[in-house]
């Protein structure tokens, strides 16, 4: 039996988060090979995975990952997981607040998927998938969060008109309140368990929730779709 991803290499940012480990799952499930990427000091605790330590904020960080994906022979999908939050009112985020997120959500999927594109072109239905969230909506509390979050979209749908004549798909995946670890922060666990009363699902997501669509849009099954957002959220958002 065959699986979506045969025969396809697939680079994951973020692999030891709570989503991360379930694209692995997923995409691992489908027949694809993964070539995963975390923070050094992740790895460095995790010791059950193989996944590279590479802090993508670095310089020089996308040509050490250039090298380990030409190391395979090339990469099929690139999946831009890598991601942080920062949760303070308005007037109590600084400006190296900011930075912080933007550096992690939005400045190194722009720095991968440009220094990458060449090693996507030279496959076959080569596809990006950015995993950004139902904040590109705007919530109280996490302006840089949601700011990155809204960049990151309209990234994609640059992409998706840039690479697509080259043969390279970019949508987005935007999950809801998904039950991972980041909901034990603050007071977000009570935050999700309400939401989720009132969703259409009445439950909250689960990172294997997220890394089916992923790989639904990592194949060749989604082929015509490009420059989208599919909200993976119980139904939260539904315009």
């Amino acid at each position: 039996m065959t699986g979506l991803l045969d025969g396809r290499r697939i680079l994951v940012t973020g692999a030891l988060g709570g989503i991360g480990a379930a694209l692995i799952r997923s995409i691992e499930a489908e027949g694809g090979e993964v070539v995963g990427i975390d923070r050094p000091e992740v790895v460095a605790r995790d010791g059950a995975h193989t996944v590279h330590g590479v802090d993508l904020t670095a310089e020089g960080a996308t040509t050490r990952v250039h090298d380990l994906c030409r190391a395979l022979g090339g990469i099929d999908g690139l999946v831009n997981n890598a991601g942080i939050e920062h949760r303070a009112a308005l007037s109590e985020h600084t400006d190296d607040d900011w930075s912080r997120v933007m550096a992690v959500n939005l400045d190194v999927p722009f720095r991968l998927s440009r220094d990458l594109a060449d090693l996507l072109a030279a496959g076959s239905d080569a596809t990006i998938v950015n995993i950004c969230s139902i904040a590109v909506t705007g919530f109280a509390g996490q302006v840089a969060y949601d700011a990155s979050k809204g960049g990151l979209q309209t990234l994609t749908r640059s992409l998706a008109v840039e690479l697509g004549p080259r043969g390279i798909r970019a949508n987005a995946i935007c999950p809801g309140f998904i039950d991972t670890p980041m909901l034990d922060t603050g007071d977000l666990r009570g935050l999700a368990a309400k939401v989720a009363r009132g969703l259409p699902l009445r439950r909250l997501g689960t990172p294997d929730d997220i890394g089916h669509a992923v790989v639904w849009l990592l194949s060749d099954r989604s082929r015509y779709i490009t420059g989208q957002s599919l909200y993976v959220d119980g139904g939260m958002i539904r315009s």
